[in-house]
């Protein structure tokens, strides 16, 4: 059986999907996975952004006015449609510690520009306990990996607020460039706020040592060398969802 939209199509064969639709897997690391943000992280996704000091470091545009109410409704809507159509996946990380998987930041790859196969790259967590050791490091080579080897993006992006130059030391330590810096950019407020701009090029990434070195010690592979796609079986569970919502039978 085959089910098609002009989105996506995919293929249905038994219980195996020949191809995954891209950004519902879950990302999985050594000690930290990336899980795409659904209603049951709800009460961690709305103390983020409750949290003033963490969402003036990872995104000053969120509504910070929504009710819990309001984030319900958009997660639930967020669970019908693929990345694809919203143009954007945020994910939630988690820990994994004594068997247990614990919710401790947000990552996502935002405003996706399919003609220019690039979109930007943003990550956060609140907690400075959670910032020790590299947790936010296996996080981001988690990001890096989906974005090039799996999404097959040209470029990542990432737009770094002025007041924040650890966050601009850190991203350009991941390898990212310095391309740009934006003075008196945005304003919130009634202030105006300087940006740093950054980027990555595929490229790059590809050539990058230091991600090399990193990734085969926190994640036991290299996720800069050209990888073959990784097509694991679906449940149930999830070709039931494919089914019901791409309802429209291809003709192949």
């Amino acid at each position: 059986m085959a089910v098609k939209t002009q989105a996506v199509g995919i293929r249905v064969a038994s219980n195996t999907l020949e191809c995954t639709p891209i950004g519902l897997q879950v990302l999985q690391g050594q000690r930290v996975s990336l899980t795409r943000t659904a209603p049951e992280y709800l009460e961690f996704i709305y103390a983020c952004y409750q949290n003033d000091a963490f969402m003036d470091l990872y995104r000053l545009a969120q509504n910070r006015s929504a009710t819990k109410q309001d984030i319900l409704h958009r997660l639930e809507d967020e669970q019908k449609k693929l990345p694809q159509e919203l143009k954007r996946i945020e994910w939630v990380i988690l820990k994994h510690k004594q068997g247990k998987n614990i919710p401790i930041g947000l990552a996502a790859l935002a405003d996706y520009q399919g003609s220019h196969r690039r979109a930007e790259f943003l990550l956060g967590i609140p907690s400075t306990l959670n910032r020790a050791g590299s947790l936010s490091l296996e996080a981001s080579l988690l990001v890096f990996d989906f974005a090039f080897n799996q999404a097959g993006l040209h470029k990542i992006t990432s737009f770094v607020y002025g007041y924040n130059a650890y966050a601009q030391k850190n991203t350009v330590h991941l390898g990212l460039k310095q391309e740009g810096f934006l003075a008196e950019h945005i304003q919130v407020n009634n202030q105006f706020i300087d940006l740093y701009q950054n980027g990555l090029l595929r490229s790059d990434f590809q050539h990058n040592q230091k991600l090399s070195r990193l990734s085969r010690r926190l994640l036991k592979r290299d996720i800069t060398q050209p990888q073959s796609p990784r097509i694991t079986p679906a449940s149930q569970a999830l070709i039931e969802q494919l089914n019901h919502q791409f309802k429209t039978p291809s003709n192949v």
